[in-house]
This record gives C-alpha cells, structure tokens and sequence, in this order.
C-alpha cells in the first residue's frame, strides 16, 4: 500500500510539472502580443460659458387671510356662516347679542322726542354712541372670500379683538420662495417666471422681493401674484416650485461621472487616447479642475488639448501607456476583434 501511494505522487508531480510549463509557456507566447483596446471617447470641444439650473420651493397663500374680531364685548348670538363657505364683501358673518343696547337706543329716542320742559339728560350724542354699539355688533365680510375657520362657538361671550372668523381672499394668491441672496440680485420686480404645481405650469410676474435675509439659510423671500384664473384653481398651502436658469461665464467642457478618476489629496484626472509613433493611441492622464457638478455629468477644465479624444467610459480597464484604439476608427482584423469579443464577454461574465 506504501509503495502504490508513493506511485500516485510520482505520477501527480510529474503531470502537474507538464501541466505548469505549458501553462507558462502560453503565457510566455501570449506576453509577446499587444492587446489593443476599444475605447469610448469624446472630444475636448470646450466653450466659454454654460447654463446652470435649479429650482427652488415654496408656498402658495392668500394675499389677504384676516382674523375678524368684534369691537366691542357681548355674547356671541348667531353665525350666519361655516367654514368652507364662499362669501362677498359686505355679506353678514356674525352677530353680538343686541337686546341691551337695542333698548337703550328705544329710551334715548323716547327721551329725545319728548317735549316736557325742563334740562334734559339724554343727548343726540347718546344715540349715535348707541348706534355705533349696534352696527358694532354685526360682524361683516371686509373681501370676498373662503370662511376658512370659526374660532368660537355661538353662545360664547367675547372679548374686544378677540378672533372669530378667519376668511381667505381666494381671488389673489401669491407664491413665497426662498431664493439665495446672490441669485435674487439678478431678479427684479414684473419680471415673470414660470411656476411649477405638481405637474401643472403656470406663469406669475415677481411684486415684491422683501427686504430681510434669513440668516439659517440665506435667502430671501420672493413673491410671485397669480391672475384671477390661476387664483380660483389653486389652493392656499400649495407647494410652487420655481426653476431658474443662469448663465455662467467659465470655460471648460462637459464630461459623463465615468470619464473621472479621483487621484490622492483631492484630485481628479482623465484618461486621453494620443496619437503615438504607429497608427494607433497610447493612453495618457491628465488632471482636471471640477468647474461644476450635476447629476450625471461634470465640467471640468484641465490641461488637455483642444482636440485631445478624452475616455468616457471604462476607465478600470485602461493604465498610462496602454495601446488602445478609438471605436471611431476602423475596425481591427478578424483575430483582434475575436479576441475583444472574448475578453468583453470575460468581463461581462466576472
């Protein structure tokens, strides 16, 4: 048994010996080729400026929401109205129990029509204080309107000033949006803009851009006025988007995410397939400054050519000083591309 396991490990010594040096001898073979490489590619067109956007978020509102009180104190006797209800101006919303003041005024005219001699106590300046207590009593829409909230329930006695009604001008509505400080210096009053509500577009000219700046984030406060038609179809507490785009002054290219390598102490670099001695590309890096970042692209400056071809695509594949061929060209013989053709399907496997 001794002598026929030491047989098998001869025999798997020597196998494994054969297998090596042919595995090292195609290797060897194989070291002697150039693998060329198809890259994708864009050219370093550059221009001198490019258009930014962003857009930026706020409510709509009503530009007359009121909380109407009564003047004077009483037991409030009736509503007339209910949240959600429309109304015009001048309509009676409320009324202030009047029976004491409605009796008061009963005397004073009695007084005042009397004609027994003699000084009398009551004056004409009675009744009119009488008659204001009275028209003070009756709580009257000031706009047309949406009663949007009853504070207080009838039967409640009220204070001076105390809030009752709240109405909602339906008929002029605004947008408020925060803006950046220095974009709002490139905006100015009756200019208008498209306003974005949900999928819905509208345009509304700017009235008014306050004066304060919100310290925690910057800004300052745009207000767009939406026409009547635009008014009565949205709903106060609406989120309006608005979408800017600025032109900005800054020469350099656009790139996809993929053509970048980051590079040690906060670098970025791009491949560039040159023209070398034959008639194919070696690759070579070169380093670029990030001018502006997007979503799915960047702009970038750097110190390429003009006409230099920059790899989009790809870029874990290819070293400096790589052979490589640009998808442009023409195609390779039949034994390159079969063997593209593999090591693409390798890499798609892996």
């Amino acid at each position: 048994l001794a002598c026929l396991l030491l047989a098998g490990l001869i025999a798997l010594i020597l196998v494994t010996g054969v297998t090596y040096k042919q595995e090292a001898a195609k290797n060897a073979e194989n070291a002697g080729e150039i693998k060329v490489l198809t890259v994708e590619t864009i050219p370093a067109e550059s221009d001198d400026s490019f258009e930014i956007s962003r857009t930026y978020s706020g409510i709509t509102r009503s530009a007359n929401t009121v909380d109407l009180s009564f003047p004077r104190a009483g037991r409030l006797e009736k509503f007339y109205v209910d949240k959600g209800d429309v109304v015009r101006k001048g309509d009676t919303l409320a009324e202030l129990d009047k029976k004491k003041l409605e009796l008061q005024e009963s005397k004073i005219d009695d007084a005042l029509a009397s004609t027994a001699p003699g000084p009398k106590s009551v004056t004409q300046v009675d009744a009119d204080l009488v008659q204001l207590d009275l028209e003070d009593s009756v709580l009257t829409a000031p706009f047309d309107g949406v009663i949007a909230l009853r504070q207080i329930s009838a039967g409640s006695v009220v204070s001076p000033g105390a809030p009752v009604l709240r109405i909602v001008q339906r008929n002029d509505l605004e947008a408020w949006i925060s803006v950046p400080v220095d974009v709002v210096e490139g905006m100015k009053v009756g200019e208008t803009h498209p306003l974005l509500l949900g999928e819905k577009e509208t345009k509304a000219p700017i009235t008014a851009i306050l004066p304060e700046v919100d310290l925690s984030t910057r800004t300052r406060t745009v207000v767009f006025t939406f026409d009547e038609k635009a008014s009565s179809e949205i709903l106060p507490g609406t989120v309006v988007r608005l979408q800017l785009n600025r032109k900005t002054n800054s020469e350099g290219i656009w790139l996809p995410l993929a053509a970048l390598t980051r590079e040690s102490r906060g670098l970025w670099s791009v491949f560039v397939a040159e023209p070398d001695e034959g008639d194919g590309r070696t690759v070579s890096r070169a380093y670029v400054e990030i001018v502006h970042t997007e979503a799915d692209r960047v702009r970038v400056r750097g110190t390429f050519a003009e006409d230099a071809q920059i790899v989009s695509a790809g870029t874990h594949r290819i070293v400096p000083g790589q052979k490589v061929r640009l998808q442009s060209d023409p195609p390779a013989d039949d034994a390159q591309g079969e063997e593209e053709k593999s090591e693409t399907e390798e890499e798609e496997t892996q």
